[in-house]
């Protein structure tokens, strides 16, 4: 088994196939073509130890903080470099996604639905490999509900079903959605709450550019942007338990709006 993992890493070597594996450590390497230590992302390919420079990466951001975001993540790479004595190789993002692009990227189609690997999560978005092409999802395309913490849900490596919105060759533009394949729970939200209705909930966000708090509902996936009114003496915190009463619900924009009625 282990000779069949060193022939595809000479058979990507010279032929520049495309192979995958585990972003699993960083280490800082000695590597010649920059004459200097820089840091490495580690993957193990059978016993087989690849090394890919931070350069080689692609990466925007050169430094550890990036690569450690990428720890746990699946990436494709080709061997540029094969030391048989020391049983290291030298690889390639980079080129792997160069040539990804290249061969799957034209036969993508709007509305299309394909699989992704994530490979970066923020607070408010993920990053995921397309076909070769790093693409950001922001929040609101995950999901039909508020997402306090993408890195609360999601985790680096996992793959995820996504449609494929908007994509522009030429001009390096594709836009993918993941939340037509959650279920939406305004299609039927008024079945579990009413205008004027009065319900409990947690505590979850305070929006920057609004004076109120975000709530979410016991025993449902909707949240409610509830305003505080001036009465209260003291501001609700984090975690909190709310009662609160709806005034309004849209369903179409996927808003629902209420005020504090007290903090239990």
């Amino acid at each position: 088994m282990e000779n069949l993992y060193i022939k595809e890493i000479l058979r990507s070597k010279e032929e520049k196939r495309i192979l995958t594996s585990t972003i699993t450590g960083i280490e800082d390497e000695y590597y010649k073509f920059k004459n200097k230590y820089i840091p490495c992302g580690i993957l193990w390919y059978g016993n087989v130890k690849v090394l890919i420079p931070i350069t080689l990466l692609r990466i925007d951001k050169q430094n550890k903080s990036v690569i450690r975001g990428m720890i746990g993540a699946e990436i494709d790479f080709i061997i540029l470099e094969y030391d048989e004595v020391a049983n290291i190789a030298i690889g390639s993002r980079k080129d792997a996604m160069e040539l990804r692009s290249e061969l799957e990227l034209p036969k993508l189609k709007t509305n299309d639905t394909i699989r992704v690997r994530i490979v970066g999560i923020g607070i408010k978005h993920i990053v995921v490999d397309m076909y070769g092409k790093e693409v950001i999802i922001k929040a609101s395309e995950l999901k039909h509900t508020y997402i306090v913490n993408c890195k609360d849900i999601y985790r680096v490596g996992e793959y995820l079903k996504v449609k494929v919105k908007k994509i522009d060759l030429e001009n390096n533009i594709y836009e993918l959605s993941a939340k037509d394949f959650e279920e939406n729970p305004f299609t039927s939200i008024r079945k579990y709450i009413a205008i004027n209705g009065e319900y409990i909930g947690k505590v979850i966000a305070f929006p920057k550019n609004n004076s109120g708090i975000i709530v979410q509902l016991d025993n449902l996936q909707v949240t409610v942007l509830t305003r505080v009114p001036a009465r209260f003496n003291s501001f609700p915190h984090f975690a909190d338990k709310v009662l609160i009463r709806i005034t309004e619900i849209k369903e179409d924009k996927k808003y629902i709006y209420g005020y504090l009625v007290r903090i239990i």
